[in-house]
């Protein structure tokens, strides 16, 4: 009994969609320490982000669950979306509201003109690879990458590191990757019951394909570069050790074994700007 308490712990904010609006959270802390932001103005837009994430992440969530509500054999986190989705339905309402109230606080129409167009991608996510039923992009992780590249552009919109530079460039590369990494982790380890329900995920294609590394190598050396142009401690460091841990972890999984916590462990990785940040501001 102790043991299952242990595991539904750990899988609960899985199981809640909260694990990536958390981790996005994280890592724009971290990035506005590192740019010298002010945390003055960057309150609303945290709570902007957590709020809009989650709510992205619940309504993914919901729809899989009356897509898959008559397969037999499902993840945990399909599981309790299902018998809990009035749960579900609640939360997303509440962090909808929460997340467009707090617009009222915002007075950077810069701010909201990006924001438009990061939604705008959401929404044609959604269009292109979860309610289409057929993959159309075969060769390249496509569905991973645009989930990439919204995480990478939300995180630097809400710390303000938007602007065309050197630095921001490699900044971005360094946060998609490791975005990316994750994702193909977690397909990779999916592979099977992708195969089947999500054909869009790029190893629901090529499951005799190995781990993903490229793209550790990308935020790592992303995260080597922003260390030593611009002195980036807590992004610099934090995508270097994340891309190390994640390539451990890709190397340690099983796929003849059910993989319950590969993908709550994945996104669990990408959690280590905030003690970083917390170590940082109490030696500060």
């Amino acid at each position: 009994m102790t043991n299952r308490r242990i595991q539904l712990g750990f899988l609960l904010p899985s199981f809640l969609c909260l694990d990536a609006p958390l981790v996005a959270l994280g890592w724009s802390v971290a990035v506005t320490f590192d740019s010298g932001g002010s945390t003055d103005t960057f309150i609303p837009k945290l709570l902007i982000l957590f709020f809009g994430v989650w709510s992205v992440y619940l309504a993914d969530r919901i729809y899989d669950s009356y897509r898959l509500s008559e397969v037999r054999e499902l993840t945990s986190r399909h599981r309790f979306a299902i018998r809990f989705r009035p749960l579900m339905w609640t939360l997303l309402a509440t962090a909808a509201v929460a997340g467009l109230s707090q617009l009222i606080n915002i007075k950077d129409p810069s701010y909201l003109s990006k924001g438009v167009i990061l939604a705008a991608a959401t929404a044609v996510y959604f269009a292109v690879f979860r309610l289409v039923p057929n993959c159309w992009c075969r060769w390249i992780p496509g569905k991973e990458i645009v989930i990439s590249l919204c995480f990478a552009f939300g995180v630097m919109l809400t710390a303000d590191t938007t602007g065309p530079s050197i630095l921001n460039g490699i900044l971005a590369l360094g946060l998609a990757g490791i975005c990316l990494y994750n994702c193909l982790i977690i397909s990779y380890s999916e592979s099977a019951f992708d195969g089947q329900h999500d054909p869009q995920a790029f190893y629901a294609l090529h499951p005799e394909l190995p781990p993903p590394a490229w793209p550790g190598w990308i935020s790592g050396i992303a995260g080597c570069l922003v260390f030593l142009i611009d002195g980036g401690l807590l992004a610099g460091i934090s995508l270097l050790i994340s891309s190390a841990a994640l390539h451990y972890l890709s190397r340690s999984i099983d796929r003849d074994k059910s993989a319950p916590f590969v993908q709550a462990a994945a996104d669990a990785l990408l959690l280590l700007p905030w003690p970083i940040v917390i170590l940082i501001v109490l030696i500060l």
